[in-house]
């Protein structure tokens, strides 16, 4: 039988955090919403700057 691990180890606070927040039901906060904004201004930059090189590899793949 393993051991129970210790109450102040990572993995156990990451997984008592991750079970409690289905149960928070305070909503969307403002640090929420601005690094949700911040992601997807990130997404359209990095797609805005190398999608035309990524359409470019797209269509050079053959397959055999």
């Amino acid at each position: 039988m393993r051991p129970r691990p210790s109450p102040w180890t990572w993995h156990h606070r990451l997984g008592r955090t991750l079970r409690a927040l289905p149960r928070d039901d305070r909503g969307m906060t403002t640090e929420h919403v601005i690094w949700i904004a911040f992601a997807a201004a990130l997404a359209l930059a990095v797609t805005g700057l190398f999608g035309p090189d990524i359409m470019a590899a797209a269509r050079s793949v053959s397959f055999r």
